[in-house]
């Protein structure tokens, strides 16, 4: 998990979607030789490299990385000591399961680099019965399953069920699995047909409805369900009582909005969910209250609000992603706000009387949070005191001082109970995500990843600087190990998302782990990098993630990447003239505005996945001139508007079942640049998403990247 406050989707035209240290010492890499910019062959098309000295070491050190262990999608029994987690190692997915932090057991056995996804993981409450999905596409889990491993036939999205015995069934197409609080039921989605049955069975579908089922919680009493169903221009909640004897499906008052994140009492009798609404477009972000917490009683079928935030801060919804309400035994309802302009956790009656009270320090985001299994404390995990370190909290609910979980030389941003043990997944400088259980206090780290021999890691050493409109900025340098006293050439990397936040550690998302580590081999071979969390993005506060004016709006954040090439271009080790920036998604929406607007700075550019042309339908709520004026405002925001100005070469690489940014981003900008005459290279993965699937695929896009910049910013210096 990565901070944000909403899915990851990143961007999809039309239409956006909702994605000081030690230096240690590291062994540098030949620069592949090839052409220079300065004598390209005939047009624009700069051929892929051949084979050059160095490419093996380099592909060998990059092999060696991206086959480390990775842990992602863990979960954990709610009465039992016992987490399990996906590990990708080598390309294979696989999943493992752990006791008390305990050496961990492999209970699936895939051993292909085939893209094939694991994912949705769930324990009954003992812990011995756990639920999957193999295939698909988390993000998209309602859209056809991707091929990223080209076989002949695409294979399926597939909830499995492994028994005490081990024994491996399928249970049909879907996901999203989720046990009854007693373990005796499982209920999946596929589409709008909620899949249900007992456990260990073959489950039949109870109903289908229009829409989509978005997310099932189930009531303490484990009779019903309740089933969040998105239906595009608005949500519904249906409750499902799992006795048989339902004829129609029962569904909670709705209104001109979505409903969401539905949480039963404890006594099962009502729910308590969050009706939310989007602005309409370039609405005051003072103006509107546009989400409020509703209560509907089950015996009666009335619905009431018992509490709407103020205007201002906080009053559009937002909430850390796997955020959910919490009705705790007192009757007060756990809920995510940000009305003092900081992501927290708050409380509030569920009767209506009483304002709420916030429990997480002001000043400070949380990205996850858990009530402990005797509800006596909430644990949660946020950068208190430091914007970019993030620690897992405990803080008692009867009042009292948070207590640290973990340690500051670690980035945590997940945590979960099992039983009463708490677990986390953390990462640091050396260590790629992985399990850490706290079993009574004690600290357990099932597995230990470390890097591969003969490669060590720098230290990022996190700066400040300020934009041009005095926006102060964070970001982790990358230096080279070598002698400072010469210069090098520099990169500066844009994440994407972009609610996303980069931190001076290995990152609990897997296309931020990958980016990481490649930023650690750029600097192994010479290069300055600067990561950049610009404006827009995650954990600085709500009003640095919500700033005026940025993407298609104004591309305001685009100042503080050019901050941020201002800052290397001032380091006595730096050689300012051969700057470059490299980045995915918005990163590569950004790479490419660099290029178009500021050639003059950055020399070069590496462009993942980009979107280039920002404009898109016409806003519904707005007027024609208002439209026009609003798309000549995407047009200028747009990498393309600024195309006559372009001149430095560019590496565009995308896969072509890519759901976030169309494939189409891509193609517009190379036929532009051939118009152009503005030099490019090229790749194109068939069958990739956008997050490619095989650890293959993101290790031939790195060996691309580090030889473009090889000829375009290191061969040119000499």
């Amino acid at each position: 998990m990565v901070p944000s406050f909403f899915a990851h989707g990143l961007l999809r035209r039309a239409g956006i979607g909702i994605l000081g240290g030690t230096l240690l010492a590291v062994p540098a890499f030949a620069a592949p030789q090839a052409a220079t910019q300065g004598n390209m062959p005939p047009g624009n098309m700069m051929p892929a490299d051949t084979a050059q000295a160095g490419d093996a070491t380099l592909e060998k050190h990059l092999s060696a990385l991206l086959a480390m262990p990775f842990a992602s999608e863990m979960t954990a029994a709610a009465q039992a000591p016992r987490i399990a987690w996906v590990e990708r190692r080598d390309g294979a997915r696989n999943i493992m399961l752990s006791d008390r932090g305990q050496a961990p057991r492999r209970m699936t056995d895939y051993t292909r680099d085939d893209g094939t996804d694991l994912w949705g993981l769930a324990l009954t409450p003992d812990g011995r019965t756990l639920a999957y999905v193999e295939g698909g596409d988390p993000e998209f889990p309602n859209d056809a399953p991707p091929n990223a491993g080209r076989a002949v036939f695409a294979g399926k999205q597939t909830v499995h069920l492994i028994l005490p015995s081990g024994r491996n069934l399928p249970m049909g197409e879907g996901h999203s699995p989720v046990f009854s609080p007693d373990g005796s039921h499982l209920a999946f989605s596929h589409g709008g047909t909620l899949m249900l049955g007992r456990t260990g069975t073959t489950p039949v579908a109870a109903f289908t409805t229009p829409g989509v089922i978005t997310g099932l919680r189930w009531s303490p009493d484990n009779r019903r369900i309740a089933v969040e169903i998105d239906r595009g221009s608005h949500g519904v909640i249906a409750l499902w009582d799992i006795d048989g004897r339902a004829t129609d499906i029962s569904f909670i008052p709705s209104g001109l909005a979505s409903d969401v994140l539905p949480v039963f009492s404890p006594d099962g009798q009502s729910v308590a969910f969050v009706r939310k609404q989007e602005p309409v477009f370039n609405t005051d972000p003072d103006k509107g209250r546009f989400w409020s917490i509703h209560v509907h009683d089950i015996r009666t079928g009335t619905e009431r609000v018992i509490w709407t935030p103020p205007q201002g801060k906080g009053s559009r919804f937002a909430a850390p992603e796997g955020g959910m309400l919490y009705w705790m035994a007192d009757n007060q309802l756990l809920y995510p706000w940000e009305g003092s302009g900081w992501m927290r956790v708050c409380a509030l009656p569920a009767t209506g009387e009483g304002a709420p009270k916030c429990l997480t320090p002001d000043g400070a985001e949380v990205s996850s949070y858990h009530l402990s299994s005797d509800g006596k404390n909430l644990l949660y995990t946020a950068n208190a005191g430091n914007a970019d370190l993030w620690r897992a909290w405990s803080q008692p609910l009867a009042g009292g001082t948070a207590t640290p979980l973990t340690q500051e030389d670690e980035e945590v941003t997940e945590l979960f109970t099992a039983g009463s043990n708490v677990a986390v997944m953390a990462t640091s400088v050396t260590q790629t995500a992985h399990p850490v259980m706290f079993d009574h206090g004690t600290r357990q780290v099932p597995v230990t990843p470390a890097l591969p021999p003969g490669i060590s890691f720098v230290t990022p050493q996190n700066v400040r600087f300020h934009s041009a409109d005095g926006l102060d900025l964070h970001g982790q340098l990358f230096v080279p190990p070598d002698d400072t006293s010469r210069r090098h050439p520099a990169l500066v990397f844009v994440h994407g998302g972009p609610r996303r936040q980069m931190l001076p550690a290995f990152n609990a998302m897997g296309y931020y782990s990958n980016a990481y580590l490649m930023n650690q081999t750029l600097a192994a071979e010479g290069y300055v990098v600067l990561a950049v969390n610009y404006r827009s993005g995650s954990g600085y506060g709500e009003a640095f993630r919500n700033a005026p004016d940025t993407g298609e709006a104004g591309a305001s954040e685009y100042r503080d990447v050019q901050a941020a090439a201002t800052y290397l271009q001032h380091r006595d080790d730096v050689t300012p003239e051969r700057i470059g920036i490299w980045g995915g998604s918005w990163g590569g929406y950004l790479t490419g505005l660099a290029l178009a607007r500021n050639s003059d700075i950055f020399a070069a550019g590496a462009d993942f996945h980009g979107v280039h042309d920002m404009t898109g339908p016409d806003h519904p709520g707005l007027s024609p001139q208002q439209n026009r004026e609003v798309h000549e405002t995407e047009w200028r925001s747009s990498p393309i508007a600024d195309i006559q100005h372009w001149r430095a070469p560019v590496l565009l690489v995308h896969g072509d079942d890519d759901h976030n940014v169309e494939f189409e981003q891509s193609t517009l900008l190379a036929r532009m640049l051939t118009a152009q005459g503005i030099p490019y290279e090229d790749h194109v993965f068939p069958g990739e998403r956008h997050a490619f699937l095989r650890t293959y695929d993101w290790l031939h896009a790195y060996l691309w990247m580090d030889h473009f910049f090889g000829r375009t910013l290191k061969q040119a210096q000499k």
